[in-house]
C-alpha cells in the first residue's frame, strides 16, 4: 500500500515529532544498561530518530523500528523493569498513529517554528548538502537562513557575539557559520557567477550589520569582497578594497598574499609577476608585518615560477641579516636591562 511521506526529504525536520522522542531516550538512559546493550538499543532509537529528522519517513518503517525497541527493552531488562520505558515507547506509538492518521486525510496542522530553529534547520541541511559536496543546493539553502538570521537582528546588535546573546539557542553556531557561508559562496561562484554578486550582497549586509567585529572578520570579508570583484571582473574596484585594506590593516600578511595572488598564482590569473612582487615587497617594507614567513614563503614561490633564483637567494640573504639584526638588537636590550638592575643593586646596597 502506497503511504504519503511526512514531507520532503532534508526539507522539514519535524521538531514536534523529534521531542516526542526524548522521554524515550531518557528513559532508556535510565534502565542501567551495560555499554553493550545502551549501544543496541541506541543503535535502534538512533535510526527512528533519523526517520523523522530528515523527513520523507514511512509509518510502517517507523513502526517496525518501534516494535524493534520495544521488544529489544523487554528482551534486555524484562517487562517490570523496562515498564518506563516501554510506556513511554507506547506513549511515542500512540503518537505517531496520530500524526500519520492526520496526514492520510489532510488534516495535519501546520507547523509553526520559531525564527531560531527554522535557521537552525535551515543551516543543518545546508551543511549535509556541503557533504555531498554540493556548493550550490548549500548555498541556495544557506541564503533563506541568512535571510532568516536579518529578521532576527537588531540595531544595537553590533557583533556576532552581540547577536548569539540574544538568541542562545544559535551560540556559538553562528559565529562559524557566517565564515562557512561567505567562503562556500566563493566555491558555488565557481559554478555560477549569481552566487559572487550574491557573496558581495552577503558581506555588504554582514558590515552593515556588524560594524564592530575584529581585525581578523574584517580582514577575511574584506579579502572576500575583493574576490568576488575580481571574479566578475570588475578588476579596478577589487584592487581598491585591498587598497583600502592594506591601509586600515598594514601588518596583515594574508591582506598583501591574498591581493597579490590576484596576479600570478590563480589559474586566470594574468601571471603579471612584476605587479605581484611589488604588493609583497610592500608588506615586507612593515617591520611588525604578522604572518612574515607565510608571505616569504609566497614570494619565494613567485620568484620560482617567474624563473627569478636570484632574486629568491637575494631574499633569502636580506631576511638572514634582517632576523641577526634583530637578534643582535634583543640581546642588546636584555643587556641593557640587565645592567641597569645591577646598577639598581648597586645604589640600594647599604654600608
Amino acid at each position: 500500500m502506497n503511504r504519503i511521506p511526512s514531507s520532503v526529504p532534508g526539507k522539514n525536520i519535524d521538531r514536534p515529532r523529534l521531542n516526542q522522542l526524548k522521554p524515550v531516550e531518557k528513559a532508556i538512559q535510565g534502565l542501567r544498561l551495560s555499554l553493550i546493550q545502551f549501544r543496541k538499543l541506541n543503535g535502534i532509537l538512533g535510526a527512528l530518530t533519523m526517520q523523522v529528522e530528515d523527513g520523507g519517513d514511512n509509518p510502517e518503517v517507523n513502526a517496525f523500528l518501534v516494535k524493534a525497541l520495544r521488544s529489544a527493552v523487554i528482551h534486555h531488562v524484562g517487562v517490570d523493569a523496562g515498564q518506563s520505558a516501554i510506556q513511554t515507547i507506547d506513549a511515542f506509538q500512540m503518537s505517531e498513529e496520530a500524526h500519520w492518521a492526520q496526514t492520510r486525510n489532510g488534516s495535519l496542522p501546520v507547523i509553526q517554528l520559531a525564527p531560531e530553529q527554522r535557521f537552525i534547520d535551515q543551516m543543518q541541511i545546508g551543511y549535509q548538502f556541503l557533504e555531498k559536496q554540493d556548493f550550490l543546493a548549500a548555498c541556495q539553502t544557506w541564503i533563506q537562513a541568512w535571510e532568516i538570521a536579518k529578521t532576527m537582528a537588531r540595531p544595537e546588535m553590533r557583533t556576532r557575539d552581540e547577536f548569539s546573546k540574544a538568541h542562545p539557542q544559535l551560540n556559538p553556531d553562528f559565529d562559524n557559520w557566517c565564515y562557512d557561508f561567505m567562503f562556500e559562496l566563493h566555491n558555488a561562484g565557481l559554478d555560477n557567477r549569481t552566487f559572487h554578486e550574491y557573496r558581495l550582497q552577503y558581506i555588504q549586509e554582514f558590515f552593515t550589520q556588524f560594524p564592530d567585529e575584529d581585525n581578523d572578520v574584517v580582514l577575511n570579508f574584506s579579502s572576500g569582497r575583493a574576490e568576488a570583484l575580481w571574479e566578475l571582473g570588475k578588476q579596478a574596484e577589487s584592487e581598491a578594497v585591498y587598497s583600502d585594506l592594506v591601509k586600515r590593516l598594514p601588518d596583515e600578511a594574508w591582506a598583501y598574499i591574498g591581493w597579490a595572488d590576484k596576479y600570478w598564482i590563480l589559474d586566470k590569473s594574468p601571471k603579471q609577476y612584476a605587479r605581484a612582487e611589488a604588493i609583497m615587497l610592500q608588506a615586507l617594507a612593515r617591520p611588525q608585518l604578522k604572518n612574515r614567513p607565510d608571505l616569504l614563503e609566497r614570494l619565494t614561490g613567485l620568484y620560482k615560477e617567474w624563473g627569478k633564483p636570484e632574486k629568491a637567494s637575494a631574499l633569502r640573504m636580506a631576511e638572514r641579516k634582517l632576523n641577526q639584526t634583530a637578534a643582535n638588537h634583543q640581546a642588546v636590550t636584555k643587556e641593557q636591562k640587565q645592567q641597569k638592575k645591577r646598577s639598581r643593586g648597586r645604589r640600594g646596597k647599604k654600608n
